[in-house]
């Protein structure tokens, strides 16, 4: 406690005072070289009295950093100009950051709203400009299924009556159902050869391509579609006609006697079965045409309406994207507040506890081993290699000092403190 004592009486306080707040304003670091070389002088430079002298000196340093806070703020500018700085950057991360989530709130309101319109669409497509019928999809399917076994008594009709007409040879008990629907047309055709087949197998496509036709020209309205759909169906009657008359000549020459006359246009004309035929072929004809053309323009409305679905769904889409794009971006700034909160907490805590500057104790202390030195290499009356060991060692004690409060480093100036600690 004696070399305590004398630590603290080497000056007097009011002196001590005085000197010390003229060094602060001057900036100008206190010299602890007397002090060292008095303290040693007085204790005979042992090493034990170092140790205790250098942590009074430490504790007494950290203290008057510690009380004195215009040191402290001068020294904690750079950490409040930092946090100023940290503080505008988080704010303005956030607001970005609500801005992003935002745009994703309008984005998925679009969406839903876009769903909305794709189901409602088919309800109401009025509401969205489209001049179709809702009831569109059940006539579509309607159409469809009697579409279908037209398209199949086509197919057997003209596959019989055209074989019948140009290839078959009747016989005597050929009745006139018979020589209409003939069941071993493509059979007998295929017997007869390719060409006889071909013909017989593709001539219904040329009344299905007739119908396509048909159905093109009533698109446009006009004097001249009008007249090509009028041939359209002129050709077809007359080709049922032929198909009729080759059919009923046959089944008339069966029958024919000695006196009857030859089969002729007036005798056919006046043959139910020539009309029969004629009918049976083009009356279904017109009527299949007809059912295509409704399930064409019906198409054409789901047509219109699915393609409305589909923008919409390319535009949720799109939108999704986006959204996932925007998200992106929102975890980027989320890691970077994530960051500045961070910073600012630590800057907070060094602001709230105190800096030390290390170098300027290290200086110091640096000055005070000098003066303890100096006094046993000059007055201390040992043996030269007891001066070297008892130098050796306070130098040791020294090291060993610094090593232990951390400020054996000479990468940054000043040691912080922060409140959690």
């Amino acid at each position: 406690m004696g070399i305590l004592k004398k630590l603290a009486s080497l000056r007097p306080k009011n002196e001590e005072k005085e000197v010390t707040l003229k060094k602060v304003e001057n900036n100008e670091p206190k010299d602890y070289t007397h002090e060292g070389y008095e303290t040693s002088k007085s204790c005979q430079g042992r090493e034990y009295t170092l140790k205790i002298s250098l942590e009074a000196i430490y504790q007494k340093f950290e203290n008057d950093c510690k009380i004195d806070l215009a040191n402290q703020e001068r020294l904690k500018q750079p950490y409040t100009t930092e946090l100023k700085g940290k503080t505008t950057a988080l704010l303005n991360k956030t607001e970005e950051k609500e801005e992003l989530e935002n745009e994703i709130n309008i984005y998925e309101e679009e969406i839903d709203k876009l769903r909305h319109d794709t189901i409602n669409v088919r309800r109401n497509p009025q509401e969205y400009g489209l001049d179709v019928d809702k009831r569109s999809t059940a006539k579509f399917w309607t159409g469809i299924c009697l579409l279908l076994p037209l398209t199949v008594y086509i197919l057997i009709f003209y596959i019989s009556t055209s074989y019948s007409a140009f290839f078959r040879t009747f016989d005597p008990s050929t009745s006139l159902f018979q020589g209409i629907f003939y069941p071993k047309a493509l059979s007998q055709a295929y017997k007869d050869g390719l060409l006889e087949l071909g013909f017989v197998l593709f001539i219904p496509f040329v009344f299905f391509a007739l119908g396509y036709l048909i159905h093109m020209f009533q698109s446009k309205k006009d004097i001249v579609n009008t007249l090509k759909i009028a041939a359209l169906f002129v050709i077809t009657f007359l080709f049922d006609s032929i198909l009729a008359y080759l059919i009923e000549e046959k089944l008339y020459n069966l029958n024919k006697t000695f006196d009857s006359p030859d089969f002729n246009i007036p005798i056919a004309f006046q043959s139910v079965g020539f009309w029969l035929i004629i009918f049976a072929g083009f009356v279904s004809y017109i009527v299949w045409g007809l059912v295509f053309d409704f399930v064409m323009k019906e198409h054409s409305d789901r047509d219109k309406i699915q393609c409305f679905i589909n923008d919409r769904l390319e535009e949720i889409q799109n939108k999704e994207q986006n959204i996932l794009k925007l998200k992106g971006g929102i975890k980027i700034i989320q890691d970077e507040i994530t960051g500045f909160d961070k910073r600012i907490s630590e800057l907070q805590n060094i602001i709230d506890g105190f800096v030390l500057p290390i170098r300027n104790y290290k200086l110091l202390s640096a000055q005070y081993l000098k003066g303890w030195q100096k006094y046993i290499d000059a007055e201390l009356r040992i043996g030269v290699n007891e001066k070297n060991d008892l130098q050796l060692t306070c130098r040791k004690i020294y090291d060993n000092h610094i090593t232990k409060l951390d400020l054996d480093t000479d990468d940054y100036q000043n040691k912080v403190y922060t409140k959690t600690l």
